[in-house]
């Protein structure tokens, strides 16, 4: 079986140089296990595929691939519609107002993090935002202001039988200006049941010239519980970085990630990273990077950051 697997997935990597324009790698150097203990070694946990058009993206991501039960999952299928498009000029030079409609699998517009690796500063950041197959309204004004109205379809709950589970609506505005990007954002999921839950968000990411960016978001995702669900991250990037032998940009980061504790009192546990983005050469990037847990035996680490705690974490790709 293992065999199989490594020959698919050779094909499917000499297949992809050719025709995707993302592909990135993921190793970890500890995996614990339960009843085991930890093992120390290299194993590749994680890899990601993305095919991108001008109006559609399509993302695979396959995971676990050296357990026995490899995990294949869609992180992103859509596309997209532009509904009317007006400008200031009679020329059409310059846009004012733009309206486009995505339908498909994508991430929900709740926060600022992106499902592409490359986007993203640091390896380790919160998966509690997810995704969903959805109808999703974006609305542009100037270049400036950008807002979302969506609909996510809750899908069937397999363990009734499987009923339909309810819907989620949501709703996010972003403003951005001269390297600042401010966002907010708000969902109702089961919207359309008696026991509906409200998340909200905030979000900021500043980038002091090419002298360093702050990415600071604070989320509220709602439990059953009665401890409080209010979380937040920071991740601290020096953005002019410095040239080592190997690389010809490398950006330091640190960041810090808060999380719910599993006692009654609702106390907060964290994850601190500290890292290199590094690139050697152009369309490439490499992340180095060291995650310290406040408590490896925590049950809620969203599951696909799990076995990475207190160990260091390379993920490399490449851009096409």
């Amino acid at each position: 079986m293992k065999k199989i697997l490594l020959i698919t997935l050779f094909l499917m990597l000499v297949s992809s140089f050719l025709v995707a324009n993302e592909i990135s790698f993921y190793y970890s150097s500890k995996r614990i296990e339960k009843g085991v203990g930890s093992e120390r070694f290299w194993h590749l946990k994680d890899f990601y595929l993305e095919w991108e058009g001008k109006n559609f993206i399509t993302s695979l991501d396959f995971s676990g691939l050296m357990e026995n039960n490899p995990k294949l999952s869609i992180n992103e299928a859509w596309i997209k519609f532009n509904l009317f498009t007006t400008y200031y000029s009679y020329f059409q030079k310059f846009r004012w107002f733009t309206v486009d409609m995505t339908v498909g699998d994508m991430a929900y517009p709740f926060g600022n993090v992106s499902s592409r690796s490359s986007k993203n500063t640091s390896i380790f950041h919160p998966q509690t935002f997810d995704s969903n197959w959805m109808v999703n309204f974006t609305g542009e004004l100037c270049s400036q202001y950008t807002f979302n109205a969506y609909w996510a379809d809750g899908g069937t709950n397999e363990g009734i039988g499987g009923t339909d589970s309810p819907s989620t609506i949501g709703f996010r505005g972003k403003y951005s200006w001269a390297g600042l990007d401010a966002g907010a954002s708000f969902r109702i999921r089961d919207w359309d049941d008696d026991d509906r839950k409200y998340d909200w968000g905030a979000d900021l990411i500043y980038e002091l010239g090419n002298i360093a960016k702050f990415n600071c978001q604070v989320f509220n995702i709602a439990d059953d519980d009665d401890n409080s669900d209010l979380n937040f991250f920071l991740i601290a990037s020096y953005e002019k970085g410095f040239i080592l032998p190997f690389a010809k940009k490398t950006i330091p980061y640190l960041g810090y990630f808060s999380r719910n504790g599993i006692d009654d009192k609702g106390a907060k546990e964290s994850n601190i990273v500290i890292g290199l983005n590094m690139k050697p050469v152009d369309n490439s990037f490499v992340k180095f990077e060291y995650n310290i847990d406040s408590d490896v035996g925590l049950k809620n680490l969203p599951e696909d950051n799990q076995n990475i705690t207190n160990a260091i974490s390379l993920e490399f790709g490449f851009l096409f």
